[in-house]
């Protein structure tokens, strides 16, 4: 078995992962193994031989007909996680403050900053990162909503599998390869927040608070204006409400 999950960051990418490799007993694909989302370097990736059986791996690309197909010859199985938007920027957010120290004991020099590299140090409602709202984080919500509706992933809500997990990993798993409910509630519990914070330092950095609702403490209304103003069809879309 095979499983790519491809989905925009901080949609809980990681947590559904950890969740799938438990119950199938995958390994992760990680690091300089992952493929490159360049659709040249993924077959390339895929034909040396570099996603054997019993792997799963994530990505953040965008959707692409020609990726899903070359993942369907495989064959492997493909699945989609999407979170609030709202919750999401959040995360992103203070998933950003950590990685300048993340990049420098790595010893990463980026060529190029990326658009969201502005908030790094800046609070949340700092003019810089209220203007990557507005301009560019459109695109991770645009990003989820082909995803979603594209019709060839498996999708699962982040907060469903907080609702109810053991209801929305079946789900899953049921389109996938079914298995008993003791094999998933296994999973569940060794993919606790806290469980997960153990793994490694990188990790703990990627996974925060972890909850749904995080957003309605830490965003105001110049946020939700922006939401409002520039994202209410694509939230719509997606099935979360317009704040």
């Amino acid at each position: 078995m095979r499983i790519v999950i491809s989905s925009p960051p901080k949609m809980g990418n990681k947590w559904i992962k950890c969740l799938l490799s438990r119950v199938y007993d995958l390994q992760w694909v990680i690091g300089e193994d992952s493929p490159d989302t360049n659709i040249e370097r993924f077959e390339l990736f895929v034909s040396e031989g570099r996603f054997p059986d019993n792997t799963i791996f994530h990505q953040h690309c965008k959707y692409k007909p020609k990726i899903c197909d070359v993942i369907e010859e495989i064959p492997a199985h493909l699945v989609t996680i999407v979170r609030d938007p709202y919750d999401a920027f959040v995360s992103m957010y203070h998933w950003i403050q950590t990685r300048t120290d993340y990049d420098r004991e790595r010893g990463r020099i980026r060529k190029k900053e990326r658009p969201r590299d502005a908030m790094v140090g800046k609070p949340i409602d700092d003019p810089l990162i209220m203007e990557y709202l507005a301009d560019g984080y459109g695109q991770q919500i645009q990003r989820a909503h082909e995803w979603v509706h594209s019709g060839r992933a498996i999708v699962v809500r982040y907060e469903d599998l907080h609702r109810d997990p053991v209801a929305a990993l079946t789900r899953v798993t049921n389109q996938i390869e079914p298995v008993d409910t003791a094999r998933i509630e296994k999973a569940i519990e060794a993919c606790s927040v806290d469980n997960m914070r153990k793994m490694s330092k990188r990790m703990s950095q990627h996974v925060r608070a972890a909850k749904v609702g995080d957003s309605h403490d830490k965003l105001g209304e110049p946020h939700l204006k922006i939401f409002r103003e520039k994202y209410s069809d694509l939230l719509t879309s997606l099935g979360y409400e317009v704040r």
